[in-house]
C-alpha cells in the first residue's frame, strides 16, 4: 500500500511538472507571436505610409496581405490618424487588396464565433463605404455584438440610408442594443434628428417606453435646437414618467426658452423624478425670469426636487441672491436646501473666509448662522 501511494503521489507530481513546462511553454510561443505580428504591423505601416505619401510608391504591398491580420491592423491604425484625401486612398488600398471583402466573407460565414465578431469589428472600424451594404445587412445579425458593430460602422461612414433602419430597430433591442445604437445614431448629427424625432412623436403614447426614451436621449446628445418644440410637446402629451423626465431632461440642452413654459407644468407634476428633472433643465436654460419658479420649488415635498431646485438657481441670474433670502424662509426645508447649494457653489468658503477677516456681507453672516444653527461641525 506504501508503494501505491508512492507511485500515485509520484505521477500526479509528473502531470503537474508537465503541465507547468507546457504552460511556460505556449506563453513564450505566444509572446515570440505577438513580438512578430508588432515587427510586421511595424512594416506594413511604415510601407501604408509611403503609398499615402507617395502616389506611385514603389514599394510594393504583398498580394496576400489581407490574410494577415497584422496588416489589418496596421490599416485601422492609420484609419485613426489621417484625414482628408489619405482616408480615400487608404481605401482604395484596402479595397485594392481584397482587405474588405475579405473581412466580408469572414463576417458572411454562418459558424465561426470570435472571427465574425472580428470581421465585423474591422469593417466598423475601416469606415469604408464598400462594406455598407453586407452590414446594412447585419443590422439583423443574430449577435447583439455584430449588429452594434454594423450599426457603428455605417454611422463611421456617414452612410445615411442605414438611419432609418437603425431607428426602425430602437423597438425591438434589448436596452444594452439600443444604447449602442443611441450612441451610432447621435454621430450621423443632425442628419438623424427628423426620423428619431418622428419615432418618438408616432410611438411615445403607446410604444415601447425603453426605446422612446432612448431616442429621446439620442435627440438631446445630438444637440439639435430645432426638435425642442416637438420634444416640449411630448412633455405635454406624455402621461408615462419615464418619457416625461427623458423629454424634461433633454429640454436643457435643446429647448430653450420656448421649453420653459412646459418645463414649469412639469414642476407640477405628480411625479416627484419629473419635478426634479423638470428644476434641473430649468437650471440649464438659464433665464433670470424663472427664479420666482425654482424659489416655490425650494418648498417642494420630494428632498431631490428642493435639492435640483437649489442647484438650479445657482445658475440663473440673481439666483445666488434668491438662495440667501430663503435662508429667512419659514419653511425649514426650504432653508436647509438653500443652504446646501450655497455651500456646493463655494459662497460658504468665501463667507468662511470673509469673516475671519471680518468684512462679511449681511448675507454671509445669515449663511453663517444657519450653520451653526444646524450643528454642523466647525461651525
Amino acid at each position: 500500500m506504501p508503494d501505491l501511494v508512492l507511485w500515485a503521489v509520484l505521477t500526479v507530481f509528473a502531470i503537474d511538472v508537465v503541465m507547468l513546462v507546457g504552460l511556460i511553454i505556449l506563453k513564450a510561443v505566444h509572446r515570440v507571436r505577438m513580438r512578430r505580428d508588432a515587427e510586421r504591423r511595424t512594416q506594413y505601416l511604415t510601407l501604408l505610409s509611403r503609398h499615402l505619401t507617395y502616389e506611385n510608391a514603389v514599394d510594393p504591398i504583398p498580394s496576400n496581405a489581407a490574410e494577415d491580420e497584422a496588416f489589418l491592423d496596421a490599416v485601422i491604425d492609420l484609419r485613426y490618424t489621417i484625414a482628408g484625401s489619405e482616408i480615400e486612398r487608404l481605401s482604395e488600398i484596402a479595397t485594392t487588396y481584397d482587405l474588405v471583402s475579405r473581412q466580408e466573407g469572414l463576417l458572411r460565414k454562418r459558424f465561426g464565433g470570435l472571427r465574425r465578431l472580428r470581421a465585423a469589428v474591422s469593417l466598423a472600424e475601416l469606415g469604408n463605404e464598400a462594406s455598407a451594404p453586407i452590414l446594412m445587412e447585419h443590422l439583423d445579425d443574430s449577435d447583439d455584438e455584430i449588429r452594434v458593430q454594423s450599426a457603428r460602422g455605417l454611422a463611421r461612414m456617414g452612410y445615411t440610408p442605414a438611419i432609418d433602419r437603425i431607428v426602425g430597430r430602437l423597438g425591438e433591442e434589448s436596452d444594452w442594443v439600443r444604447a449602442r445604437f443611441g450612441d451610432a445614431l447621435a454621430e450621423f448629427g443632425e442628419d438623424a434628428s427628423a426620423p428619431l424625432m418622428a419615432f418618438v412623436i408616432v410611438n411615445h403614447a403607446d410604444g415601447d417606453t425603453s426605446a422612446i426614451v432612448q431616442a429621446i436621449r439620442t435627440l438631446a446628445a445630438i444637440g439639435d435646437y430645432s426638435v425642442g418644440p416637438r420634444i416640449a410637446q411630448v412633455l405635454d402629451l406624455s402621461s408615462n414618467p419615464e418619457v416625461q423626465i427623458a423629454a424634461a431632461g433633454a429640454l436643457g440642452g435643446v429647448g430653450g426658452g420656448f421649453a420653459i413654459p412646459s418645463l414649469i407644468d412639469a414642476l407640477a407634476s405628480s411625479d416627484w423624478r419629473v419635478r426634479a428633472q423638470a428644476a434641473t433643465s430649468i437650471g440649464e436654460v438659464g433665464l433670470a425670469e424663472n427664479v420666482d419658479d425654482l424659489v416655490a420649488s425650494l418648498r417642494d415635498r420630494a428632498w431631490w426636487v428642493r435639492r435640483n431646485s437649489a442647484a438650479a438657481l445657482v445658475r440663473l441670474p440673481g439666483g445666488v441672491e434668491a438662495l440667501y433670502r430663503a435662508l429667512s424662509s419659514v419653511d425649514p426645508f426650504a432653508r436647509d436646501a438653500a443652504a446646501e447649494a450655497l455651500e456646493d457653489s463655494g459662497e460658504l468658503a468665501k463667507a468662511v473666509t470673509n469673516h475671519r477677516e471680518q468684512r462679511a456681507t449681511r448675507d454671509e453672516a445669515r449663511l453663517l448662522r444657519h450653520m451653526r444653527g444646524s450643528g454642523v461641525p466647525g461651525f
